[in-house]
């Protein structure tokens, strides 16, 4: 893995050191233009990949992104030098990377998650790098010039996907569950945007469905565990996880101390259901980032961003929690047809991608 001196101490000395490393950095490429125009058409193509925070949805975009671009010809060490950055969740530290990144000597920025999509975004206005983002729920609600009108309307450098997330899915998938489901509470950042255009469909859905959707509203990862305890306090029968990026680091929290109470967690995130959420229905989060791999790739071999539309893209996943649902019996129940259609399943002898396999016939 290839990391800037500037990435390094961001990624393990915090945000503090980071800063000073990222304004430096702004010194030290601020020629970059000329150290570019001196690089042979055969050098391996230099790209900054950045992520906002170490959850499993986006280290399984990252994951995916990677392998997208080496499907796509560009491995990384071979017609790629790959330089991979992180936020460490701190918006702050995000637009101190994006200085730094968008001032150094870069072919291609590739960003993932709506809060790095708005830190490049924002810096990038000036300075017009080839940008291919990917994991952000709702581009086109990032304020980041994206038409949602007209998915071809976006700045003529940038390019992308979006991953609305099923959010009436999963609380239809609820109701089939509960039938009496009534009080559904969710925990979320009113300053993402992703985590907005999400808690906007739930309101929607809600409505429809007659159920009264509890909010609370945080700022830190640390608010999270106050916040379900609140919920709870005025007597949710679940919660729902969007997959706001603020509740993600602390997800264990919120399933753990609603586990307690006797309140299920239902999700927009496949791999909660492997911290103990009942079932989920979302994306799958490698394919995503494999996809904008491949989309990156076309663009690293010479496609014009300006003429690549920004549209949605959420290959669904159902994943489901057997122990969960053992617990919650009394008042949660699959359809007999859902394991069949899950591609996550959590019982007593583990994690099954897929339905797990049928018992050996008795001899």
């Amino acid at each position: 893995m290839h990391t800037s001196i500037g990435g390094q101490l961001i990624r393990h000395f915090g945000p503090g050191i980071g800063l000073i490393a990222a304004a430096s950095a702004v010194l030290l490429f601020s020629d970059s233009r000329w150290h570019h125009e001196r690089r042979s058409p055969n050098d391996p193509k230099r790209v900054a990949l950045i992520n906002y925070v170490t959850v499993p949805v986006l280290e399984e975009g990252e994951a995916g992104m990677i392998a997208g671009l080496k499907d796509g010809g560009f491995a990384d060490g071979q017609k790629l030098s790959l330089t991979r950055y992180i936020a460490d969740g701190d918006r702050s530290t995000a637009i101190m990377i994006a200085k730094e990144v968008l001032n150094g000597d870069y072919d291609a920025v590739l960003t993932l998650s709506t809060p790095v999509l708005q830190a490049v975004a924002g810096v990038n206005v000036d300075v017009h790098r080839t940008h291919v983002f990917t994991l952000s729920t709702d581009p086109w609600g990032a304020s980041v010039g994206i038409s949602r009108d007209n998915p071809a309307q976006h700045p003529p450098y940038m390019t992308g996907q979006g991953t609305l997330q099923p959010v009436a899915g999963v609380f239809q998938l609820a109701r089939e569950a509960n039938p009496k489901l009534a009080k559904v509470g969710v925990v979320w950042n009113p300053a993402e945007s992703n985590s907005e255009a999400s808690t906007m469909m739930a309101r929607e859905v809600c409505k429809q469905l007659n159920i009264e959707l509890v909010e609370m509203t945080i700022d830190s990862s640390s608010a999270v565990l106050d916040a379900t305890k609140a919920l709870l306090a005025r007597d949710v029968q679940a919660i729902w996880a969007g997959g706001d990026a603020t509740v993600a680091p602390a997800i264990e929290t919120l399933i753990r101390t609603a586990a307690e109470a006797g309140v299920p967690v239902v999700s927009n995130n496949p791999s909660d259901v492997k911290k103990g959420a009942l079932l989920s229905l979302g994306a799958d989060y490698f394919e995503v980032g494999h996809a904008g791999g491949l989309l990156a790739a076309r663009v690293l071999n010479g496609a014009d961003p300006a003429k690549i539309p920004i549209e949605n893209y959420a290959p669904e996943v159902l994943a489901l929690n057997m122990v969960a649902r053992q617990r919650f019996q009394a008042h949660w129940a699959f359809k007999p047809d859902w394991p069949k259609r899950a591609k996550l399943i959590i019982d007593r002898k583990g994690t099954h991608e897929g339905p797990p396999p049928a018992a050996p016939p008795k001899s």
